[in-house]
């Protein structure tokens, strides 16, 4: 059996690691490489379950990709952040080889300032093939795609939540020890989980699920649950284990429900993303940490937003929001500039910064023109 105080201690040389970690110049989070938002959420934090929800083709996938995956693989390779990373990304949306080529994009645009998009990389239009030029650059950065690869694990190949859960758990079990403990029930001694100790403690591990409505049915007792109940078993069971358990990272991107988008909604000026039209399935807000929420104004044909001229931004402009949050920060908003051709964000300067916003309007117009 545990003995008395013993989770105290465990939970007091917690709390002074952490703090130690500080003092000597370490991290307790990746931050999310937004200054000002940073203030009331610092960043991705071990056993927390985040969720990222948008309207359609507003970009939940892009701000998800951009949170969880280019700037935390850019601040550990690029910015050499002393801890190590494993991601395992389940693309469903869209296959792995796709999923690179979004890669190529944003490292062309991030380390060269090549806007090409993946469809053009692709060489879609039968009247402009990819450049020599640009395949020539692409494979300067191999190495550096090679380093992606080490750490992020693209899968489209597994789709129900026992195959997610599993692969996950198989991670965990062979880079760490479980440690049990002896409990009393009713006169029998039985053992249960006490508390899982990784074998590298600076490791991070995130799971993506992109997008959750698109999982397979998961299959109990002989009979195959719904949609909905898939998720709610993906949610609440699967990634609360790897969470609780492991202090694993989750990341869910769910889409808002259509009905968000009817005009009733533009009337009432209820269009920013919400837990209630959180689609398929409200329930997996019930035990997530944090919910993220992606909105344009544009898209909404809505000319003036929170002091920004949208007729000038167009497009390349959304704004990130903390919609709940088990710490704190809920209703903190983000101004970001977009540019999804390359999925790139940058937190925007304040609208009364007259100076900064007239020079982001001048990046966007020699973007235009190159």
């Amino acid at each position: 059996m545990t003995k008395k105080g013993e989770l105290f201690l465990r939970t007091f040389k917690s709390i002074q690691d952490k703090r130690q970690r500080i003092l000597d110049g370490k991290i307790n989070c990746i931050p999310w490489g937004f200054p000002r938002f940073e203030e009331e959420s610092p960043g991705i934090e071990k056993g927390k379950i985040y969720l990222v929800t948008a309207a359609t083709k507003v970009g939940k996938t892009q701000i998800t990709d951009w949170l969880f995956l280019y700037n935390v693989i850019q601040q550990v390779i690029d910015n050499k952040l002393d801890i190590r990373l494993k991601i395992f990304y389940f693309t469903l949306e869209m296959s792995k080889e796709e999923k690179m080529l979004s890669c190529f994009s944003n490292i062309l645009y991030m380390k060269e300032g090549i806007v090409i998009s993946p469809k053009d990389l692709k060489s879609t239009k039968y009247s402009k093939p990819l450049s020599q030029e640009y395949l020539d650059i692409i494979q300067k950065y191999q190495p550096y795609f090679d380093k992606i690869e080490e750490v992020v694990e693209f899968i489209d190949s597994v789709r129900h939540p026992f195959g997610i859960f599993t692969l996950v758990r198989d991670y965990a079990m062979a880079n760490g020890e479980i440690h049990y403990k002896d409990i009393d029930i009713d006169g029998n001694i039985t053992k249960v989980v006490d508390y899982y100790e990784p074998k590298d403690p600076d490791e991070y591990v995130i799971t993506i699920i992109d997008h959750i409505g698109l999982i397979s049915s998961e299959k109990r007792n002989g009979v195959h649950l719904s949609l909905h109940e898939s998720m709610s078993v993906l949610s609440s069971d699967y990634l609360i284990k790897l969470r609780n358990r492991f202090n694993y990272i989750g990341v869910i991107v769910q889409q808002q429900a259509l009905v968000g988008e009817n005009i009733e909604h533009k009337k009432a000026g209820m269009l920013r993303p919400s837990l209630a039209n959180l689609g398929d399935n409200k329930l997996t807000s019930r035990d997530i940490n944090v919910a993220f929420g992606l909105f344009s104004p544009y898209r909404n044909e809505i000319p003036e937003y929170m002091g920004y001229d949208i007729t000038q931004f167009k497009d390349n402009i959304r704004f990130l929001e903390i919609i709940t949050a088990r710490d704190g920060g809920a209703g903190t908003i983000c101004p970001l500039y977009f540019n999804g051709a390359v999925n790139y964000f940058k937190e925007l300067p304040k609208p009364e910064n007259k100076a900064g916003i007239e020079q982001v309007y001048n990046f966007m117009k020699n973007i235009k023109k190159n």
